[in-house]
Protein backbone atom coordinates (compact mmCIF):
# COMPACT_ATOMS: atom_id res chain seq x y z
CA UNK A 1 0.00 0.00 0.00
CA UNK A 2 2.82 2.44 1.22
CA UNK A 3 4.69 1.11 -2.48
CA UNK A 4 1.37 2.15 -4.15
CA UNK A 5 1.08 5.48 -2.47
CA UNK A 6 5.34 6.66 -2.85
CA UNK A 7 4.44 5.58 -7.12
CA UNK A 8 1.28 7.30 -7.53
CA UNK A 9 2.86 10.19 -5.67
CA UNK A 10 5.96 10.51 -7.91
CA UNK A 11 3.42 10.21 -10.92
CA UNK A 12 1.80 13.23 -9.80
CA UNK A 13 5.32 14.96 -9.25
CA UNK A 14 6.73 13.73 -12.75
CA UNK A 15 3.48 15.40 -14.26
CA UNK A 16 4.03 18.59 -12.58
CA UNK A 17 7.76 18.84 -13.68
CA UNK A 18 6.96 18.12 -16.97
CA UNK A 19 3.90 20.21 -17.14
CA UNK A 20 5.90 22.88 -15.40
CA UNK A 21 9.03 22.37 -18.09
CA UNK A 22 6.19 22.93 -20.95
CA UNK A 23 5.14 26.49 -19.23
CA UNK A 24 8.41 27.67 -18.72
CA UNK A 25 9.31 27.16 -22.81
CA UNK A 26 6.07 28.43 -23.99
CA UNK A 27 6.29 31.08 -21.33
CA UNK A 28 9.71 32.34 -22.97
CA UNK A 29 8.40 31.76 -26.30
CA UNK A 30 5.50 33.80 -25.96
CA UNK A 31 7.80 36.49 -24.52
CA UNK A 32 10.59 36.83 -26.84
CA UNK A 33 7.72 36.79 -29.38
CA UNK A 34 6.14 39.78 -27.74
CA UNK A 35 9.11 41.78 -27.56
CA UNK A 36 10.03 41.02 -30.75
CA UNK A 37 6.69 42.59 -31.62
CA UNK A 38 6.88 45.09 -29.87
CA UNK A 39 10.42 46.65 -30.65
CA UNK A 40 9.36 45.63 -34.50
CA UNK A 41 6.25 47.94 -34.50
CA UNK A 42 7.69 51.04 -32.35
CA UNK A 43 10.76 51.00 -34.97
CA UNK A 44 9.15 49.99 -38.36
CA UNK A 45 11.21 52.33 -40.67
CA UNK A 46 14.03 52.73 -38.58
CA UNK A 47 15.47 49.11 -39.07
CA UNK A 48 14.01 47.39 -42.01
CA UNK A 49 16.27 44.89 -41.62
CA UNK A 50 14.94 44.07 -38.37
CA UNK A 51 16.47 43.84 -34.78
CA UNK A 52 19.81 42.00 -33.97
CA UNK A 53 20.21 41.48 -30.10
CA UNK A 54 23.63 40.96 -29.10
CA UNK A 55 25.85 40.41 -25.90
CA UNK A 56 29.34 40.41 -25.33
CA UNK A 57 31.64 37.47 -24.09
CA UNK A 58 32.34 37.85 -20.60
CA UNK A 59 34.21 36.10 -17.70
CA UNK A 60 32.83 35.30 -14.53
CA UNK A 61 31.86 32.56 -12.19
CA UNK A 62 29.27 29.60 -12.87
CA UNK A 63 27.34 27.52 -10.58
CA UNK A 64 25.88 24.51 -12.77
CA UNK A 65 22.69 23.12 -11.18
CA UNK A 66 19.99 20.28 -11.50
CA UNK A 67 16.67 20.81 -10.59
CA UNK A 68 13.99 17.97 -9.52
CA UNK A 69 10.69 17.68 -7.66
CA UNK A 70 9.99 15.49 -4.91
CA UNK A 71 8.26 15.50 -1.49
CA UNK A 72 9.12 16.03 2.17
CA UNK A 73 8.88 12.71 3.84
CA UNK A 74 9.99 12.01 7.10
CA UNK A 75 13.63 10.94 7.90
CA UNK A 76 14.25 6.68 8.80
CA UNK A 77 12.30 6.09 12.27
CA UNK A 78 10.77 9.93 12.39
CA UNK A 79 7.78 8.26 11.32
CA UNK A 80 5.90 5.52 12.88
CA UNK A 81 2.18 4.05 12.73
CA UNK A 82 1.43 2.86 16.49
CA UNK A 83 -0.68 -0.23 16.96
CA UNK A 84 -1.94 -2.59 19.10
CA UNK A 85 -0.76 -6.21 19.72
CA UNK A 86 -4.01 -7.62 21.05
CA UNK A 87 -8.00 -7.18 20.63
CA UNK A 88 -9.32 -4.94 23.06
CA UNK A 89 -11.47 -1.69 23.08
CA UNK A 90 -10.10 1.88 23.39
CA UNK A 91 -11.01 2.53 27.13
CA UNK A 92 -8.81 5.83 27.38
CA UNK A 93 -7.55 7.94 24.09
CA UNK A 94 -4.89 10.55 25.52
CA UNK A 95 -3.80 11.98 21.46
CA UNK A 96 -5.87 13.68 18.70
CA UNK A 97 -4.64 14.75 14.87
CA UNK A 98 -1.95 17.75 15.43
CA UNK A 99 -1.11 16.94 19.54
CA UNK A 100 2.22 16.53 20.67
CA UNK A 101 3.53 13.01 22.54
CA UNK A 102 6.62 12.75 23.84
CA UNK A 103 8.74 9.53 23.79
CA UNK A 104 6.98 6.46 25.80
CA UNK A 105 3.53 8.78 26.13
CA UNK A 106 1.03 6.41 27.23
CA UNK A 107 -1.41 7.63 24.03
CA UNK A 108 -4.33 4.82 24.50
CA UNK A 109 -5.19 2.49 26.99
CA UNK A 110 -7.37 -1.16 25.84
CA UNK A 111 -9.99 -2.62 28.52
CA UNK A 112 -9.39 -6.39 29.12
CA UNK A 113 -11.33 -7.14 32.32
CA UNK A 114 -10.79 -10.76 31.63
CA UNK A 115 -7.33 -10.63 31.55
CA UNK A 116 -7.02 -8.48 34.81
CA UNK A 117 -8.80 -11.37 36.26
CA UNK A 118 -6.45 -14.10 34.84
CA UNK A 119 -3.45 -11.99 36.26
CA UNK A 120 -5.26 -12.54 39.62
CA UNK A 121 -5.97 -16.14 39.14
CA UNK A 122 -2.59 -16.91 38.50
CA UNK A 123 -1.10 -14.50 41.19
CA UNK A 124 -3.50 -16.71 43.84
CA UNK A 125 -1.66 -19.73 42.22
CA UNK A 126 1.38 -18.64 42.36
CA UNK A 127 0.59 -18.21 46.29
CA UNK A 128 -0.44 -21.50 47.07
CA UNK A 129 2.31 -23.56 44.67
CA UNK A 130 5.14 -21.26 46.85
CA UNK A 131 3.31 -22.21 50.01
CA UNK A 132 3.29 -26.03 49.05
CA UNK A 133 6.77 -25.64 48.06
CA UNK A 134 7.95 -24.36 52.08
CA UNK A 135 5.46 -27.20 53.41
CA UNK A 136 8.21 -29.78 51.14
CA UNK A 137 11.45 -27.80 52.41
CA UNK A 138 10.22 -28.26 56.33
CA UNK A 139 9.16 -31.70 56.00
CA UNK A 140 12.58 -32.61 54.08
CA UNK A 141 14.52 -30.98 56.90
CA UNK A 142 12.22 -33.00 59.58
CA UNK A 143 12.62 -35.99 57.79
CA UNK A 144 15.88 -35.41 57.48
CA UNK A 145 16.58 -34.30 61.27
CA UNK A 146 14.33 -37.65 62.01
CA UNK A 147 16.50 -39.99 59.98
CA UNK A 148 19.93 -38.37 60.98
CA UNK A 149 18.57 -38.98 64.95
CA UNK A 150 18.15 -42.19 64.67
CA UNK A 151 21.33 -43.45 62.59
CA UNK A 152 22.95 -41.42 65.66
CA UNK A 153 21.20 -43.38 68.08
CA UNK A 154 22.00 -46.81 66.54
CA UNK A 155 25.15 -46.25 66.11
CA UNK A 156 25.33 -45.42 69.72
CA UNK A 157 23.64 -48.77 70.53
CA UNK A 158 25.76 -50.59 68.55
CA UNK A 159 28.89 -49.40 69.94
CA UNK A 160 27.47 -49.70 73.25
CA UNK A 161 26.75 -53.32 72.23
CA UNK A 162 29.84 -54.25 71.05
CA UNK A 163 31.55 -52.83 73.68
CA UNK A 164 29.21 -55.02 76.49
CA UNK A 165 30.12 -58.20 74.20
CA UNK A 166 33.74 -57.03 74.25
CA UNK A 167 33.29 -56.96 78.29
CA UNK A 168 31.91 -59.74 78.63
CA UNK A 169 33.95 -62.11 76.56
CA UNK A 170 36.96 -60.32 79.25
CA UNK A 171 35.37 -61.26 82.13
CA UNK A 172 33.61 -64.71 81.90
CA UNK A 173 36.50 -66.38 83.63
CA UNK A 174 36.88 -63.90 86.16
CA UNK A 175 32.79 -65.38 87.00
CA UNK A 176 31.84 -64.17 90.53
CA UNK A 177 34.84 -61.73 90.97
CA UNK A 178 33.10 -59.52 87.86
CA UNK A 179 29.01 -60.96 88.55
CA UNK A 180 28.59 -57.49 90.23
CA UNK A 181 30.05 -55.34 87.31
CA UNK A 182 28.10 -57.23 84.78
CA UNK A 183 24.84 -56.40 86.97
CA UNK A 184 25.72 -52.62 86.88
CA UNK A 185 26.06 -52.77 83.29
CA UNK A 186 22.93 -54.75 82.20
CA UNK A 187 21.13 -51.94 84.33
CA UNK A 188 22.89 -49.61 82.23
CA UNK A 189 21.99 -50.85 78.96
CA UNK A 190 18.54 -51.36 80.17
CA UNK A 191 18.68 -48.63 81.12
CA UNK A 192 19.70 -47.03 77.88
CA UNK A 193 17.26 -49.36 76.03
CA UNK A 194 14.05 -48.08 77.72
CA UNK A 195 15.53 -44.24 76.45
CA UNK A 196 15.86 -45.13 73.05
CA UNK A 197 11.97 -46.96 73.57
CA UNK A 198 11.24 -43.69 74.77
CA UNK A 199 12.38 -42.04 71.82
CA UNK A 200 10.77 -44.17 69.21
CA UNK A 201 7.17 -43.54 70.91
CA UNK A 202 7.86 -39.90 70.76
CA UNK A 203 8.75 -40.06 67.08
CA UNK A 204 6.17 -42.79 65.96
CA UNK A 205 3.79 -39.81 67.65
CA UNK A 206 5.20 -37.19 65.47
CA UNK A 207 5.51 -39.50 61.77
CA UNK A 208 1.36 -39.41 62.82
CA UNK A 209 1.25 -36.12 63.09
CA UNK A 210 3.03 -35.16 59.89
CA UNK A 211 1.55 -38.03 57.77
CA UNK A 212 -1.40 -36.68 58.77
CA UNK A 213 -1.10 -32.72 57.69
CA UNK A 214 0.90 -34.17 54.54
CA UNK A 215 -1.91 -36.11 53.56
CA UNK A 216 -4.22 -33.02 54.23
CA UNK A 217 -1.79 -30.64 52.26
CA UNK A 218 -2.02 -33.16 49.04
CA UNK A 219 -5.58 -33.20 49.13
CA UNK A 220 -6.08 -29.61 49.13
CA UNK A 221 -3.80 -29.37 46.04
CA UNK A 222 -6.15 -31.76 44.21
CA UNK A 223 -9.00 -29.84 44.85
CA UNK A 224 -8.07 -26.86 43.93
CA UNK A 225 -6.26 -28.05 40.69
CA UNK A 226 -9.41 -29.78 39.87
CA UNK A 227 -11.20 -26.60 40.44
CA UNK A 228 -8.73 -24.81 38.29
CA UNK A 229 -9.32 -27.62 35.76
CA UNK A 230 -12.78 -27.41 35.57
CA UNK A 231 -13.10 -23.57 35.64
CA UNK A 232 -10.80 -23.49 32.27
CA UNK A 233 -12.72 -26.02 30.95
CA UNK A 234 -15.39 -23.74 31.30
CA UNK A 235 -13.87 -21.12 29.99
CA UNK A 236 -12.79 -22.85 27.08
CA UNK A 237 -15.77 -23.99 25.99
CA UNK A 238 -17.20 -20.53 26.13
CA UNK A 239 -14.61 -18.63 24.37
CA UNK A 240 -14.97 -21.66 21.78
CA UNK A 241 -18.45 -20.65 21.47
CA UNK A 242 -17.74 -16.79 21.21
CA UNK A 243 -15.08 -17.58 18.84
CA UNK A 244 -18.32 -18.71 16.10
CA UNK A 245 -20.04 -16.00 16.81
CA UNK A 246 -17.08 -13.78 16.21
CA UNK A 247 -17.09 -11.93 19.91
CA UNK A 248 -13.67 -13.00 20.29
CA UNK A 249 -10.66 -13.93 18.89
CA UNK A 250 -8.21 -17.00 17.74
CA UNK A 251 -6.11 -15.76 20.66
CA UNK A 252 -8.26 -15.77 23.14
CA UNK A 253 -9.25 -19.56 22.53
CA UNK A 254 -5.63 -20.26 22.19
CA UNK A 255 -4.74 -18.76 25.53
CA UNK A 256 -8.13 -20.31 27.06
CA UNK A 257 -6.61 -23.84 25.59
CA UNK A 258 -2.66 -23.40 27.00
CA UNK A 259 -4.44 -22.89 30.11
CA UNK A 260 -6.70 -25.45 30.52
CA UNK A 261 -3.84 -27.74 29.41
CA UNK A 262 -1.70 -26.61 31.89
CA UNK A 263 -4.45 -27.16 34.11
CA UNK A 264 -5.54 -30.54 33.52
CA UNK A 265 -1.63 -31.50 33.50
CA UNK A 266 -1.31 -29.84 37.49
CA UNK A 267 -4.55 -32.00 38.20
CA UNK A 268 -2.81 -35.11 37.23
CA UNK A 269 0.43 -33.92 38.94
CA UNK A 270 -1.77 -33.36 41.88
CA UNK A 271 -3.35 -37.08 42.10
CA UNK A 272 0.07 -38.69 41.37
CA UNK A 273 1.23 -36.23 44.35
CA UNK A 274 -1.68 -37.51 46.60
CA UNK A 275 -0.57 -41.33 46.08
CA UNK A 276 2.81 -40.52 46.53
CA UNK A 277 2.62 -38.83 49.51
CA UNK A 278 0.61 -42.09 50.81
CA UNK A 279 3.23 -44.00 50.14
CA UNK A 280 5.53 -41.87 51.97
CA UNK A 281 3.22 -41.74 54.93
CA UNK A 282 2.54 -45.06 54.85
CA UNK A 283 6.66 -46.17 54.64
CA UNK A 284 7.29 -43.27 57.50
CA UNK A 285 5.01 -44.66 59.65
CA UNK A 286 5.72 -47.97 59.45
CA UNK A 287 9.43 -47.50 59.85
CA UNK A 288 8.04 -45.47 62.67
CA UNK A 289 6.47 -48.47 64.56
CA UNK A 290 9.52 -51.03 63.51
CA UNK A 291 11.45 -48.48 65.34
CA UNK A 292 9.19 -48.67 68.29
CA UNK A 293 9.00 -52.81 68.36
CA UNK A 294 12.49 -52.89 68.21
CA UNK A 295 12.98 -50.51 70.71
CA UNK A 296 10.55 -52.90 72.50
CA UNK A 297 12.52 -56.11 72.18
CA UNK A 298 15.59 -54.61 73.11
CA UNK A 299 14.18 -53.01 76.28
CA UNK A 300 12.47 -57.05 76.93
CA UNK A 301 15.94 -58.51 76.26
CA UNK A 302 17.63 -56.11 78.30
CA UNK A 303 15.19 -56.91 81.11
CA UNK A 304 16.07 -60.26 80.98
CA UNK A 305 19.58 -59.97 81.08
CA UNK A 306 19.52 -57.90 84.04
CA UNK A 307 17.17 -60.69 86.01
CA UNK A 308 19.39 -63.44 84.80
CA UNK A 309 22.75 -61.37 86.20
CA UNK A 310 20.39 -60.73 89.51
CA UNK A 311 19.29 -64.52 89.77
CA UNK A 312 22.70 -66.20 89.24
CA UNK A 313 25.40 -63.00 90.47
CA UNK A 314 27.90 -65.78 91.38
CA UNK A 315 26.82 -68.58 88.58
CA UNK A 316 29.15 -69.19 85.79
CA UNK A 317 25.83 -69.26 83.89
CA UNK A 318 25.40 -65.96 84.50
CA UNK A 319 28.34 -64.49 83.14
CA UNK A 320 27.69 -66.70 80.09
CA UNK A 321 24.18 -65.20 79.91
CA UNK A 322 25.25 -61.70 80.19
CA UNK A 323 27.87 -63.04 77.17
CA UNK A 324 24.85 -64.12 75.06
CA UNK A 325 22.92 -61.25 75.84
CA UNK A 326 25.28 -58.81 74.94
CA UNK A 327 25.52 -60.36 71.73
CA UNK A 328 22.12 -60.42 70.67
CA UNK A 329 21.97 -56.70 71.85
CA UNK A 330 24.53 -55.67 69.28
CA UNK A 331 22.73 -58.22 66.46
CA UNK A 332 20.06 -55.88 67.43
CA UNK A 333 21.63 -52.41 67.18
CA UNK A 334 23.13 -53.79 63.78
CA UNK A 335 19.63 -54.40 62.88
CA UNK A 336 18.17 -50.87 64.47
CA UNK A 337 21.07 -49.09 62.43
CA UNK A 338 20.69 -51.11 58.99
CA UNK A 339 16.74 -49.86 59.66
CA UNK A 340 17.84 -45.74 60.53
CA UNK A 341 20.01 -46.28 57.00
CA UNK A 342 17.04 -47.45 55.31
CA UNK A 343 14.99 -44.91 56.18
CA UNK A 344 17.69 -42.33 54.31
CA UNK A 345 15.91 -43.48 51.10
CA UNK A 346 13.14 -41.25 52.45
CA UNK A 347 14.81 -38.35 51.66
CA UNK A 348 15.64 -38.98 48.44
CA UNK A 349 11.73 -39.22 48.11
CA UNK A 350 11.30 -35.72 49.67
CA UNK A 351 13.53 -34.32 47.20
CA UNK A 352 11.36 -35.28 44.04
CA UNK A 353 8.55 -33.94 46.36
CA UNK A 354 10.56 -30.75 46.32
CA UNK A 355 11.26 -30.37 42.90
CA UNK A 356 8.03 -31.21 42.13
CA UNK A 357 6.63 -28.46 44.07
CA UNK A 358 9.41 -25.92 42.35
CA UNK A 359 8.50 -26.97 39.35
CA UNK A 360 4.86 -26.07 40.16
CA UNK A 361 6.35 -22.56 41.29
CA UNK A 362 7.90 -22.32 38.37
CA UNK A 363 4.79 -23.11 35.70
CA UNK A 364 3.01 -20.92 38.09
CA UNK A 365 5.12 -17.73 38.05
CA UNK A 366 5.79 -18.16 33.75
CA UNK A 367 1.89 -17.93 34.18
CA UNK A 368 2.23 -14.67 35.70
CA UNK A 369 4.66 -13.58 33.84
CA UNK A 370 2.57 -14.31 30.57
CA UNK A 371 -0.56 -12.34 31.94
CA UNK A 372 1.47 -9.11 33.10
CA UNK A 373 3.23 -9.35 29.84
CA UNK A 374 -0.28 -9.27 27.78
CA UNK A 375 -1.94 -6.47 30.39
CA UNK A 376 1.14 -4.62 29.85
CA UNK A 377 0.13 -4.50 26.19
CA UNK A 378 -3.27 -2.91 27.00
CA UNK A 379 -1.11 0.93 27.12
CA UNK A 380 -0.16 1.85 23.85
CA UNK A 381 2.84 4.57 24.15
CA UNK A 382 4.38 6.61 21.69
CA UNK A 383 7.66 5.31 20.95
CA UNK A 384 9.32 8.86 19.44
CA UNK A 385 8.36 12.10 20.47
CA UNK A 386 6.54 13.98 17.77
CA UNK A 387 3.23 15.45 16.53
CA UNK A 388 -0.11 12.89 15.64
CA UNK A 389 -0.41 13.30 11.62
CA UNK A 390 -3.16 10.25 11.57
CA UNK A 391 -5.72 8.99 13.90
CA UNK A 392 -7.62 5.42 12.79
CA UNK A 393 -9.83 4.76 15.75
CA UNK A 394 -11.83 6.57 18.34
CA UNK A 395 -12.51 6.12 22.14
CA UNK A 396 -14.96 3.06 23.09
CA UNK A 397 -13.89 1.66 19.22
CA UNK A 398 -12.52 -2.26 19.60
CA UNK A 399 -9.28 -2.59 18.14
CA UNK A 400 -8.96 -6.43 16.49
CA UNK A 401 -5.59 -7.58 16.60
CA UNK A 402 -4.57 -10.09 13.72
CA UNK A 403 -1.74 -11.63 11.64
CA UNK A 404 -0.16 -7.28 12.00
CA UNK A 405 -1.07 -4.97 14.44
CA UNK A 406 -3.77 -2.59 13.62
CA UNK A 407 -2.77 0.99 13.09
CA UNK A 408 -4.14 3.33 16.06
CA UNK A 409 -1.97 6.63 15.35
CA UNK A 410 0.94 8.08 13.04
CA UNK A 411 3.54 10.15 14.98
CA UNK A 412 5.93 11.57 13.16
CA UNK A 413 8.96 13.97 14.29
CA UNK A 414 8.74 17.29 12.27
CA UNK A 415 11.77 18.42 13.59
CA UNK A 416 13.63 15.19 11.14
CA UNK A 417 12.33 15.80 7.83
CA UNK A 418 14.07 15.40 4.13
CA UNK A 419 13.46 15.97 0.32
CA UNK A 420 13.13 12.88 -1.70
CA UNK A 421 13.83 14.42 -5.36
CA UNK A 422 13.63 12.28 -8.10
CA UNK A 423 16.41 12.93 -10.81
CA UNK A 424 16.71 12.53 -14.77
CA UNK A 425 18.76 9.36 -15.10
CA UNK A 426 20.73 11.74 -17.27
CA UNK A 427 21.38 14.19 -14.87
CA UNK A 428 22.43 11.55 -12.12
CA UNK A 429 26.00 10.82 -12.97
CA UNK A 430 26.91 14.36 -11.53
CA UNK A 431 25.02 13.85 -8.28
CA UNK A 432 27.66 13.28 -5.47
CA UNK A 433 27.10 13.40 -1.81
CA UNK A 434 27.50 16.33 0.23
CA UNK A 435 26.05 18.77 -2.56
CA UNK A 436 23.98 22.04 -1.50
CA UNK A 437 20.25 22.08 -2.27
CA UNK A 438 17.83 24.73 -2.28
CA UNK A 439 14.21 23.26 -1.75
CA UNK A 440 11.05 25.40 -2.01
CA UNK A 441 7.32 24.19 -1.52
CA UNK A 442 3.90 25.62 -2.58
CA UNK A 443 2.87 26.44 0.19
CA UNK A 444 5.59 28.56 1.00
CA UNK A 445 7.20 30.10 -2.08
CA UNK A 446 9.23 32.90 -1.30
CA UNK A 447 11.18 30.42 1.50
CA UNK A 448 14.06 28.30 0.42
CA UNK A 449 14.88 25.88 2.63
CA UNK A 450 18.91 24.78 2.72
CA UNK A 451 20.24 20.98 2.69
CA UNK A 452 22.91 18.73 1.74
CA UNK A 453 22.66 15.48 -0.72
CA UNK A 454 23.03 12.27 1.93
CA UNK A 455 21.50 9.53 -0.70
CA UNK A 456 21.76 8.67 -3.87
CA UNK A 457 19.61 5.36 -4.55
CA UNK A 458 21.44 2.65 -6.30
CA UNK A 459 17.91 1.37 -7.60
CA UNK A 460 15.82 3.50 -10.42
CA UNK A 461 12.48 4.41 -10.41
CA UNK A 462 10.19 4.14 -14.04
CA UNK A 463 7.26 6.15 -14.15
CA UNK A 464 5.62 6.56 -17.58
CA UNK A 465 9.22 5.56 -19.37
CA UNK A 466 10.59 8.29 -17.39
CA UNK A 467 13.76 6.89 -15.28
CA UNK A 468 14.12 8.50 -11.98
CA UNK A 469 16.71 7.51 -8.80
CA UNK A 470 15.98 9.00 -5.52
CA UNK A 471 18.37 11.27 -4.38
CA UNK A 472 17.60 12.04 -0.56
CA UNK A 473 18.51 15.77 0.80
CA UNK A 474 19.29 16.24 4.45
CA UNK A 475 17.65 19.85 5.47
CA UNK A 476 19.92 21.89 7.39
CA UNK A 477 17.55 23.47 9.72
CA UNK A 478 14.07 21.97 10.71
CA UNK A 479 11.00 23.82 11.25
CA UNK A 480 7.57 22.80 12.03
CA UNK A 481 6.48 24.56 8.43
CA UNK A 482 6.72 21.71 6.24
CA UNK A 483 4.69 18.59 6.52
CA UNK A 484 5.46 15.26 5.26
CA UNK A 485 3.52 14.82 1.71
CA UNK A 486 4.71 18.48 0.33
CA UNK A 487 5.37 18.47 -2.90
CA UNK A 488 9.36 19.81 -3.21
CA UNK A 489 10.92 21.97 -6.27
CA UNK A 490 14.61 20.86 -5.70
CA UNK A 491 17.85 22.46 -7.31
CA UNK A 492 21.50 21.12 -6.46
CA UNK A 493 24.89 22.58 -6.93
CA UNK A 494 26.79 19.94 -8.67
CA UNK A 495 29.96 21.59 -9.79
CA UNK A 496 31.40 25.74 -9.45
CA UNK A 497 33.06 27.21 -12.13
CA UNK A 498 35.63 30.27 -11.45
CA UNK A 499 36.74 33.04 -13.67
CA UNK A 500 35.50 31.35 -17.06
CA UNK A 501 34.44 32.99 -19.95
CA UNK A 502 30.42 33.18 -20.36
CA UNK A 503 27.98 33.78 -22.90
CA UNK A 504 24.23 33.42 -22.60
CA UNK A 505 22.67 29.97 -22.95
CA UNK A 506 20.54 31.36 -26.12
CA UNK A 507 23.91 32.45 -28.13
CA UNK A 508 24.74 28.48 -28.58
CA UNK A 509 23.35 26.78 -31.43
CA UNK A 510 23.28 23.23 -32.37
CA UNK A 511 24.37 22.93 -36.26
CA UNK A 512 24.39 19.60 -37.34
CA UNK A 513 26.52 19.21 -41.11
CA UNK A 514 27.32 15.56 -40.32
CA UNK A 515 27.94 15.86 -36.76
CA UNK A 516 27.01 17.50 -33.89
CA UNK A 517 28.65 21.04 -33.19
CA UNK A 518 28.37 23.73 -31.15
CA UNK A 519 27.56 27.20 -32.91
CA UNK A 520 28.19 30.83 -31.46
CA UNK A 521 27.51 33.60 -34.02
CA UNK A 522 29.87 36.56 -33.71
CA UNK A 523 28.84 39.77 -34.55
CA UNK A 524 31.60 42.08 -36.94
CA UNK A 525 30.51 45.44 -37.82
CA UNK A 526 26.92 46.37 -37.62
CA UNK A 527 25.86 43.31 -40.91
CA UNK A 528 28.70 40.29 -40.77
CA UNK A 529 27.48 37.41 -38.55
CA UNK A 530 30.16 34.63 -38.45
CA UNK A 531 29.27 31.49 -37.11
CA UNK A 532 32.54 30.07 -34.96
CA UNK A 533 32.33 26.11 -33.52
CA UNK A 534 33.09 26.46 -29.58
CA UNK A 535 33.69 23.65 -27.24
CA UNK A 536 31.26 24.66 -23.94
CA UNK A 537 31.11 23.89 -20.01
CA UNK A 538 28.53 23.98 -17.90
CA UNK A 539 25.59 26.29 -17.64
CA UNK A 540 23.52 26.99 -14.62
CA UNK A 541 20.32 27.93 -17.10
CA UNK A 542 20.89 31.34 -18.07
CA UNK A 543 24.76 31.27 -19.05
CA UNK A 544 27.19 28.70 -20.71
CA UNK A 545 30.99 28.20 -20.12
CA UNK A 546 32.67 28.53 -23.36
CA UNK A 547 36.25 26.64 -22.80
CA UNK A 548 37.50 27.17 -26.73
CA UNK A 549 36.54 29.51 -29.52
CA UNK A 550 35.97 32.69 -28.14
CA UNK A 551 37.86 35.92 -26.14
CA UNK A 552 36.75 37.77 -23.69
CA UNK A 553 34.95 40.97 -25.17
CA UNK A 554 33.92 40.02 -28.48
CA UNK A 555 29.96 40.57 -29.50
CA UNK A 556 27.76 37.34 -30.07
CA UNK A 557 24.50 37.45 -31.65
CA UNK A 558 21.60 35.96 -29.72
CA UNK A 559 18.68 37.09 -31.51
CA UNK A 560 17.68 38.73 -34.62
CA UNK A 561 15.65 39.58 -37.59
CA UNK A 562 17.42 37.93 -40.80
CA UNK A 563 16.83 39.42 -44.62
CA UNK A 564 17.91 37.70 -47.65
CA UNK A 565 21.10 39.52 -47.92
CA UNK A 566 22.12 38.71 -43.95
CA UNK A 567 20.77 35.07 -44.56
CA UNK A 568 23.57 34.88 -47.87
CA UNK A 569 26.37 36.60 -45.66
CA UNK A 570 25.86 34.15 -43.01
CA UNK A 571 25.97 31.56 -45.10
CA UNK A 572 28.51 32.66 -47.38
CA UNK A 573 30.88 33.39 -44.29
CA UNK A 574 29.91 30.10 -42.54
CA UNK A 575 32.93 27.36 -42.07
CA UNK A 576 30.03 24.77 -42.27
CA UNK A 577 28.74 25.13 -45.83
CA UNK A 578 30.27 23.89 -48.64
CA UNK A 579 30.50 25.04 -52.82
CA UNK A 580 30.33 28.31 -54.45
CA UNK A 581 30.24 31.86 -52.57
CA UNK A 582 26.99 33.07 -53.51
CA UNK A 583 27.01 37.03 -54.06
CA UNK A 584 25.44 39.23 -51.72
CA UNK A 585 22.34 40.52 -53.06
CA UNK A 586 21.83 44.01 -54.41
CA UNK A 587 20.47 46.40 -51.79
Amino acid sequence: MASAQATSAAVRRNIRRRNRNIYTVCGVVVAVGLIWWGWDAAHPAANPLGVMITAPVTRGDLTETITATGSVDAQTGAQVNIGSQITGTIQHLYADVGSKVKAGQTIAVLDLPDMRAQLQQSEASLAESEASLQQQLASVSQTHTQVSSAVLQAEAQLHSAESAVVASNATASLQVAQVPTDIQKARATLSASKAALTTAISEQNQTDKSANLQIANANEQLTQAQANATNADLTLTRDKSLLKQGFVAQSAVDTAQAQDTVDRSLVSAAQQNVMLVQQQVDASIQTAKDAVTQAQQTVASDQAALSSALAEPYSVAASQANAQSARSAVKNAQAALQLALGNRANDAVKAANVAQAEQAVEVSRQQVAYYKDELAKTIIRSPITGTVLQLAEQQGETLAAGLSAPTLIVVANLHKLQVDAYVDETDIGKIQLGQEADCSVDAFPHMNFKGTVSKIAAGATILQGVVTYDVTIKLDHQSDLLKPSMTANVTIDVSHHHNVLLVPSEAIQLQVNGASVNVVHTVNGKETVTPVAVTVGGSDGINTEVKSGLKEGQIIELAGAQTSNQANRRGNNSPFTSGKKKAPAKK
